[in-house]
């Protein structure tokens, strides 16, 4: 006795689901912190002769915004001038900045980023009168490579950046910048619970289907067709023709009648339910009017239906179209109800 077959899918008590393998996801941190040494190439008119580069020290912290390559650094910076001449002083400059970055990829492999942003710095010069705050400027570009250690995943980072200090009479001043960057929170894998394996069970619903052409025996019409045969939905053999009974035209149409669409939808079912069945959409006539003209009629009577399955979702590689005019009459030319008969299609199985 064969059953019907029903899919469980996910788990439940009575049944025990196939062991599925764990996925796992490496979850990155979008923050982080930078340390970095820099060196400042002192413009020409900054102190005269006295000044000529500055080494410096830069703590910073970033994130990129939400699903977003764009991002933001707040950062600290002590500056040290040197003058390189005995007995001179050198002079200090302390400064906070915020910038605005925009990186080309993840952060998480080698990746190039713009970067430009404001700031405030303290000048500590001698004399002291001319200590002062002065507002800063700056835009550059840079690189933070993938992690070179596998604790911590830090990167190495190094940048170049045009600097403006409006401090005196206003400077410009290329710096570079070496560094480290390391994530806040480094890369993990984190488990990721399976989904169920489906499982398919047999359970009896009481319907059987005892020669197994998928026609339930309460419905089945013809209970002991062979096996592999080709059945319609009452569980009969289809013949090679297969008459679409109702389906007619009008005189001198091509047009199907609304009538004649709902009874082509069984035969829609049929031809999904057997995929590989190639099958001749024959079109015909009845007598009157020439041969060549009732030839093309019918030609185009079976195109018309052929477009009603495409539209249907039937493939155009499953069906042919072929018109046979009014060569192959089913009924009498002499009354009108036995030419309507004859204005007809059929379906011809070729395997």
């Amino acid at each position: 006795m064969k059953l019907a077959r029903l899919c469980i899918v996910g788990a439940a008590a009575a049944f025990t689901s196939a062991p599925a393998m764990a996925e796992t996801a490496r979850l990155v941190s979008p923050s982080y912190l930078a340390i970095l040494g820099g060196y400042t190439f002192a413009d020409d008119e900054r102190g005269g002769e006295d000044l000529e580069y500055a080494t410096g020290v830069q703590l910073l912290y970033g994130s990129l915004f939400d699903d977003s390559q764009w991002g933001f650094e707040v950062g600290v910076i002590l500056d040290n001038f040197e003058t390189d001449k005995t007995g001179s002083v050198d002079f200090y400059r302390s400064s906070v900045g915020l910038d605005l970055t925009y990186s080309f990829g993840d952060r998480k492999s080698f990746t190039p980023f713009f970067i430009a942003g404001i700031g405030g710095g303290y000048n500590d010069t001698l004399p002291d009168t001319e200590d002062d705050w002065s507002l800063l400027a700056n835009a550059g570009f840079g690189f933070v490579s993938g992690p070179v250690t596998e604790r911590g995943q830090i990167r190495i980072r190094g940048e170049a950046r045009y600097v403006y200090d409006d401090f005196e009479d206003g400077f410009g001043e290329p710096r570079i910048n070496l560094g480290i960057e390391i994530p806040l929170f480094e890369e993990r894998e984190v488990e990721m619970p399976a989904e169920a394996a489906p499982q398919v069970v047999e359970v009896p619903t009481g319907l059987m289907d005892s020669d197994g052409d998928g026609v339930v025996d309460e419905k089945d019409q013809c209970p002991d067709t062979p096996a592999g045969d080709r059945v319609d939905g009452n569980g009969c053999t289809l013949d090679s023709v297969i008459e679409l009974k109702g389906v007619t035209f009008e005189f001198n149409k091509t047009r199907l009648r609304p009538d004649a669409e709902t009874i082509l939808a069984w035969a829609v079912d049929i031809l999904k339910k057997y995929p590989d069945m190639q099958v001749e959409i024959a079109g015909h006539t009845d007598s009157i009017g020439s041969d060549e003209y009732n030839q093309k009629l019918s030609e185009g009577r079976a195109q018309a239906v052929k477009d009603f399955f495409v539209a249907q979702g039937i493939p155009e590689s499953q069906m042919t179209v072929q018109g046979y005019g009014e060569s192959e009459p089913r009924d009498t030319n002499d009354t009108e109800e036995g030419r309507e008969r004859n204005r007809r299609v059929e379906l011809r199985v070729l395997n």
